[in-house]
């Protein structure tokens, strides 16, 4: 990492402290910084993450999903119990499963359309559980929202490598999903440092990336120029 990024690891770090003590504020996220999630890519294995994690400035990362579709329940958990120590300021959430998530003890369970409703998940999950939904309109936006998700992610806005074939819903899509939605809307697909600011002009809370990070040749420098994008939009809408 630079010396550039090493700085604002640390300015970032000391600042948002106290927003990150705890996921079980998630929340309050829509009065908090511009959210950083970092989400597993389902074609890496556990020890080329955990060492990618390792020398990554986990503090400027605020939710790490961990996505393996193609893998057990008891594999998430062992995942969730190598990842979480290596970030303990950042929340850390298993995908689908709700009930690995409880098992793990895990910051939350993002829910996709196979899974379980949020309505259903929210009535299982512990209080300090939060409850993510992955949403394609403004109309299952605020749906996931009236069953009680603490946010939504919302994709995919820009063309990208992971959705080949399908059209990329775009910005006026993402801003009718905010405006519908009375929590937390992450954008996810295609999104790079130079796209952020549009994003969160739209109305973002924040953005989701995958591969853009973990299979990045150097990801601690890209979630540095992600947290720097994400705090330049911020004061940018101030």
């Amino acid at each position: 990492m630079t010396s550039s990024a090493n700085t604002l690891t640390i300015t970032a770090a000391q600042q948002y402290d106290e927003v990150k003590r705890h996921f079980g504020r998630v929340r309050t996220m829509r009065i908090a910084r511009p959210q950083l999630h970092v989400i597993t890519t389902g074609q890496q294995e556990l020890d080329a993450v955990a060492a990618i994690l390792e020398r990554c400035p986990g503090a400027l990362i605020d939710v790490l999903h961990v996505r393996e579709k193609h893998r057990s329940a008891r594999e998430l958990v062992d995942w969730h119990a190598r990842l979480k120590p290596l970030l303990p300021q950042t929340a850390v959430v298993l995908n689908d499963r709700l009930d690995a998530a409880l098992a793990a003890n895990a910051d939350g369970v993002q829910l996709t359309g196979g899974s379980l409703s949020a309505a259903q998940a929210r009535r299982i999950a512990p209080p300090g559980m939060a409850v993510g939904c992955s949403v394609h309109s403004a109309e299952e936006a605020a749906e996931a929202a009236r069953q009680g998700a603490d946010y939504v992610i919302f994709g995919h806005v820009f063309a990208t490598g992971s959705k080949p074939g399908l059209a990329p819903r775009g910005l006026d899509e993402l801003a009718a999903a905010a405006k519908a939605s009375p929590v937390p809307v992450i954008a996810i697909g295609g999104i790079e440092p130079k796209r952020v600011q549009a994003v969160i002009s739209a109305g973002a809370a924040g953005i989701a990336v995958l591969s853009s990070v973990l299979r990045h040749a150097e990801p601690a420098g890209q979630i540095a120029a992600f947290r720097e994008a994400l705090d330049n939009a911020r004061l940018a809408a101030h």
